[in-house]
């Protein structure tokens, strides 16, 4: 990136560097670690102008981390469509657009939309909004001011689509989210669109060409980025990193384990267990649900720090209560059961997941007898029209495993902690008195 920022200013070509989201994982020990703020310095080593945000920034940290993110970020952060609940303004750290004028006097408008996930960002003090409700009025007020309009859009490709059927003054839509890959881009009306994939497979390069600062033609591409020249330093930089973010957390003791807990993807586990048990109390409900794949690792004697607990469950993920009758929760049941087997070996990615497979489904507070067809909650036989709650992960929302969780559910998002942290709560304040019969 860098070397093509040199480039272009030796041909004495105007060129500008956009990231659309998801820069940060908290899957990285070194962003876990940090709150993002190593891939802040990162960041900051890459002539980037002009950024927005993703998912993994936007709901992958709780509100006060950030608001605090970009601080000492060098860049533009544009975000149209992302409120303060409690002030009914975008963040002060981030503008509805920006304006760039080129050394040819070029006036480059560039706007910011990420995706409006409500579940996750309502509760966690931010109102999103949709493109329809912010587009219009901002590209009016842009239009007159620009002779390129550039979309960072977070919100995939789909909504991109929609964006360049409706809306003439977007001459381009950099797109990210749904990981599309679109190697020469798609024209729709006058707006093309691109996407370069994720895990950073390419990196999007596209050209305008102007006269008398009148667009005449647009060009797209995308580098293969497994075709760039190597560094021999990059591995043990890269190792350096990862080493450095385990180090810090493991300066962090959470508690001494007594016993170990193992781990096993192909059965319900004493480590399940205690996942359940975890949930079910901070929940506060008597049903939770989990998959033994979660756990990818054992769970070993002696002390836990955070290292170890991000080592086990890496991923960004967070609770939610799903509330609905017992016909509904019966139905859901019964179709997990059938997918049982399959899902045991099944390959999961993305999503919130960050392990191998799903693994063995697990319950607590509910017996499923597969014999006579019954779920019993309590020891009584679930009837139709009661009602029952469950706690699980938020993945199981995302995943078309399980419809009946997003279709006929009542969901509530229980945030901002994830998964490993309130396993590590219940682990400080309940091992001492546990069974050690429940390790190995």
């Amino acid at each position: 990136m860098n070397s093509r920022k040199a480039f272009h200013q030796e041909q004495s070509e105007d060129a500008l560097f956009f990231d659309i989201g998801d820069f940060l994982d908290r899957v990285h020990p070194l962003t876990e670690a940090t709150d993002g703020q190593a891939n802040i310095e990162l960041m900051n080593t890459v002539p980037f102008d002009v950024v927005t945000i993703g998912n993994n920034e936007g709901i992958g940290n709780p509100k006060r981390i950030l608001n605090q993110l970009y601080d000492h970020a060098n860049v533009d952060v544009v975000l149209a469509n992302l409120f303060d609940i409690e002030t009914q303004k975008i963040p002060d750290w981030a503008e509805e657009y920006v304006i760039r004028t080129t050394t040819d006097g070029v006036r480059v408008g560039i706007i910011g939309l990420t995706a409006p996930l409500y579940l996750s960002y309502l509760p966690n003090g931010w109102q999103p909004k949709e493109s329809f409700e912010i587009l219009p009025d901002l590209l009016k007020e842009l239009a007159p001011k620009t002779d390129i309009i550039i979309l960072l859009s977070h919100m995939g490709i789909i909504e991109d689509e929609h964006m360049a059927e409706m809306y003439e003054d977007i001459d381009l839509i950099i797109g990210a989210h749904t990981h599309h890959v679109l190697p020469t881009g798609r024209l729709i009306e006058q707006t093309l669109l691109t996407g370069g994939g994720k895990w950073g497979t390419y990196v999007g390069h596209t050209t305008f060409t102007l006269s008398d600062k009148q667009r005449i033609k647009m060009e797209t591409e995308l580098i293969d980025c497994s075709l760039l020249p190597d560094v021999p330093e990059d591995a043990n930089e890269i190792e350096g990193l990862f080493i450095g973010g385990e180090d810090l957390l493991r300066q962090e003791e959470i508690m001494t384990l007594p016993f170990s807990l193992k781990t096993d993807w192909n059965h319900h586990t004493a480590l399940v267990d205690l996942g359940l048990d975890a949930i079910t109390q901070y929940a506060e409900v008597q049903i939770g649900i989990l998959n033994s794949g979660l756990f990818l690792d054992d769970l070993p004697k002696g002390t836990i720090t955070k290292q170890t607990l991000h080592h086990v469950l890496p991923h960004p993920m967070k609770l939610i209560v799903c509330r609905m009758n017992g016909r509904d929760f019966k139905e859901m049941i019964w179709g997990m059961e059938r997918q049982r087997e399959e899902l045991r070996t099944r390959k999961v990615m993305g999503m919130g997941f960050r392990g191998k497979v799903f693994g063995e489904l697990c319950y607590k507070g509910i017996e499923v007898l597969p014999e006579s067809h019954t779920i019993l909650y309590a020891g009584k036989k679930i009837m139709d029209e009661q009602e029952l709650s469950f706690v699980t992960v938020d993945h199981y929302r995302y995943v078309d495993f399980f419809p009946s969780i997003e279709n006929k559910g009542r969901n509530e998002l229980l945030f901002p902690y994830f998964l490993r942290e309130v396993v590590g709560w219940y682990l400080e304040e309940h091992v001492p008195i546990m069974n050690c019969k429940r390790g190995d």
